[in-house]
């Protein structure tokens, strides 16, 4: 159905184009009134979900497209992100992972290297080759698999047979353990509830309502010291691009949802990168590129909204009002912009996170190299089995090294050094964090949790999302883990509230 005629249409801004941005705009515009003129406005000359990605020659001169960072993603875990590719018919494939964790390296002599900002002291780490400016390649000490396809798993060539077999048990144990606990031993979700188990107080930071962290909750099941800093942390850690001390903050809630909902669930990637995905979502879409915003503001005396973004030509700032605002990006930038959330947003913690493309291998016992056939050798990695060094330093730090090929990689969260005359890209981006106490921000301004104040405090009205007509998507807007089923769970969000049919809900 049509927009009849000399009905004015409802104005949508939408600053923002990755993925939360983008299927906000496409989920307005293919609405069957075709009531909404929708605007999406992104700083940068290019639309950013897929800007980070890069293409580049491989050994055997084809050219291979690089997800900027990794979009792989967990059929369970990420149902409506599922039903929205097959939606649009975007092709993924299943895909099997193979992760050698390891401790990391340390070299003396960095003076052609691309150093990693400073993460503590791992002298006890340094082999003799390595004073000579030199790596020895960081040795695996398991190797473990994407829900365990390869039983039993593939066993470090330098491990002796017997004490590969002693440390294997022990992880059938401890993962066992912690599997049993994910699905049958909840997370608390109050500071009452915890006091109540464990006899610790209420700081005074902390409200009522404020739920158990993955800190507080593996010293409640009492998870082994050695599992946790070996395996359990390095491989969140990884997931999430954050510090083991962060990362043990975030809400234990978290981590045992995408337990269970993962649990002997297949893992997909995207046939040609999210660049296709990108393409189907913006198709149609009016979008001004190069336009920074630098304020949303409630108009007084009016139920518009005005916005005002600079040009990044000229520097010319110009200003906007719309019926409807939706915020698509990280809530540092929110806050920067949108002066309603700037207390809240400050308690939102985010962190810049680098991920460098180089085929600098010297510090790394390539996989693909020699590696993965069912008889316990490696050979080289097919289209369906993928290899990611997990390597974490003693101050608590995980980088994450995907092997794309024999001779390409990508490092995320990088604590190595690499080789400045072997990077071939490199780009940041800002990663969302999560602590109970963030978590209880959220939850509040998207409806989950009543509005409670704490003793010494005197309440105030608590923005809500879609207050003033001014909306927040992102895959931190809602209560999970800050993934890309985030973005589109938050913009279906804001189509429901808006009336606009969601024409992926109901497919299986």
């Amino acid at each position: 159905m049509g927009q009849p005629e000399g009905t004015s249409r409802t104005t949508v801004a939408i600053i923002g184009s990755g993925m939360a941005g983008l299927v906000s705009a496409y989920l307005l515009k293919q609405d069957q009134s075709q009531n909404f003129d929708v605007q999406v406005f992104e700083m940068q000359n290019e639309l950013s979900l897929d800007s980070a990605s890069v293409t580049v020659p491989s050994a055997n001169g084809r050219e291979v497209r690089i997800d900027l960072p990794m979009r792989a993603f967990a059929g369970g875990y990420y149902s409506n992100l599922r039903r929205m590719y097959n939606y649009l018919g975007v092709k993924y494939t299943p895909m099997q992972f193979l992760f050698p964790l390891s401790r990391a390296p340390v070299v003396r002599d960095r003076s052609n290297l691309l150093s990693p900002p400073n993460q503590g002291d791992a002298d006890d780490h340094v082999h003799s080759d390595e004073r000579d400016g030199k790596f020895l390649s960081s040795k695996p000490y398991f190797i473990h698999s994407s829900n365990n396809h390869r039983i039993p798993p593939i066993r470090p060539e330098h491990l002796g047979l017997w004490g590969w077999v002693a440390e294997s048990i022990y992880l059938v144990f401890c993962f066992a353990w912690y599997t049993i606990c994910s699905f049958f031993i909840p997370p608390y979700s109050s500071r009452t509830d915890y006091r109540s188990a464990t006899g610790a107080g209420i700081s005074k930071q902390d409200s009522v309502s404020v739920s158990e962290s993955l800190g507080e909750y593996l010293q409640r099941i009492r998870l082994p010291t050695y599992f946790t800093q070996n395996y359990i942390l390095p491989q969140f850690s990884a997931v999430t691009t954050c510090s083991h001390e962060a990362l043990l903050k975030f809400p234990a809630k978290d981590f045992t949802d995408y337990a269970t909902q993962t649990h002997n669930v297949p893992y997909y990637v995207v046939k040609g990168g999210v660049n296709i995905v990108q393409k189907k979502l913006a198709e149609g879409l009016n979008i001004q590129l190069s336009s920074r915003v630098v304020s949303v503001e409630l108009l007084s005396g009016s139920s518009k909204v005005r916005v005002s973004y600079m040009s990044n030509t000229d520097g010319t700032i110009h200003q906007r009002d719309f019926n409807h605002v939706i915020m698509a990006v990280t809530p540092d930038v929110v806050g920067a912009i949108f002066q309603p959330l700037r207390s809240a947003m400050a308690q939102v913690p985010t962190i810049k996170v680098e991920s460098v493309v180089h085929n600098d291998t010297s510090s790394l016992r390539i996989l693909s190299q020699t590696s993965v056939g069912s008889e316990g050798y490696f050979h080289p990695s097919s289209a369906e089995t993928q290899v990611i060094h997990v390597r974490s330093s003693p101050a608590g730090f995980t980088e994450a090294i995907h092997e794309c090929t024999a001779s390409l990689l990508v490092t995320t969260g990088p604590i190595t050094p690499i080789d400045t005359s072997k990077v071939i890209h490199r780009t940041s981006f800002t990663r969302v964090l999560r602590t109970p106490q963030s978590r209880e921000v959220v939850n509040r301004i998207f409806g989950y949790n009543p509005i409670t104040c704490r003793a010494s405090e005197k309440c105030t009205t608590q923005w809500r999302n879609g207050y003033g007509n001014v909306w927040l998507v992102g895959g931190w807007c809602w209560d999970g883990m800050v993934l890309l089923e985030g973005c589109v769970v938050s913009a279906m969000r804001v189509a429901d509230a808006l009336g606009v049919h969601v024409p992926w809900r109901d497919m299986v």
